[in-house]
């Protein structure tokens, strides 16, 4: 992750010490020990994307690293996601202002002028697509997923979870393509249609 951290930030023209500033703020913080971060952290979610983010544009790479940079499965964090972005834009000497909207955009800040104006659904259907990689891993890989998502929503009960966990999964079932991108359409729809189906008749049947 650290090189593809600094592939990134060479293409933005970032000062060597801020690049290593800020790669370690973010390792360390999303490698915070909390069971509200149990999947939505470096070691799980992020090294999940490493091979994903590797050959990404800059701007959808950038967006990876600041897109749960806080995490709360309860609620959105897309502003203070996008004023740590701009915290570090500061930081980096960032001045363009198209670059930084963009990203901006990816990480889910919408206003009524960018909604018009908005060009950049492939970046933004790519970014999406490498978050939901992991509703196609190998069936013991998603058994691990499911379980630490799970530790994520602690504030609910088992009844209120399973109830959320399969209205979420059958809407999921319910989009003609849950990946955007051909390719990984191709690539990972059946897959993860098969684990998702496999994960709603396992909640029924411990409701029961």
């Amino acid at each position: 992750m650290e090189q593809i951290w600094r592939n990134v930030c060479a293409h933005y023209d970032v000062p060597e010490d801020v690049s290593s500033t800020w790669f370690t703020r973010i390792e360390q913080h999303l490698s915070d020990d909390s069971p509200t971060r149990a999947y939505h952290n470096w070691q799980e979610m992020m090294q999940r994307k490493h091979s994903h983010l590797s050959d990404c544009a800059p701007s959808i790479a950038l967006a990876a690293f600041f897109q749960y940079y806080h995490f709360d499965g309860n609620r959105s964090c897309v502003e203070q996601n996008c004023e740590v972005f701009d915290e570090f834009c500061r930081d980096a000497n960032i001045e363009d202002e198209e670059a930084k909207s963009l990203v901006c955009n990816l990480l889910g800040r919408k206003s009524p002028d960018n909604e018009v104006t908005w060009s950049h659904d492939d970046e933004a259907n790519l970014l999406q697509d490498v978050d939901l990689v992991v509703l196609a891993a190998p069936p013991e890989e998603y058994k691990h997923y499911t379980q630490l998502l799970r530790h994520e929503y602690a504030n609910l009960d088992d009844g209120v979870y399973k109830s959320m966990r399969i209205r979420v999964l059958e809407t999921l079932l319910l989009i003609p393509c849950i990946y955007a991108t051909a390719e990984y359409h191709d690539k990972y729809e059946q897959l993860a249609r098969t684990n998702i189906s496999n994960e709603i008749k396992e909640l029924k049947e411990l409701k029961e």
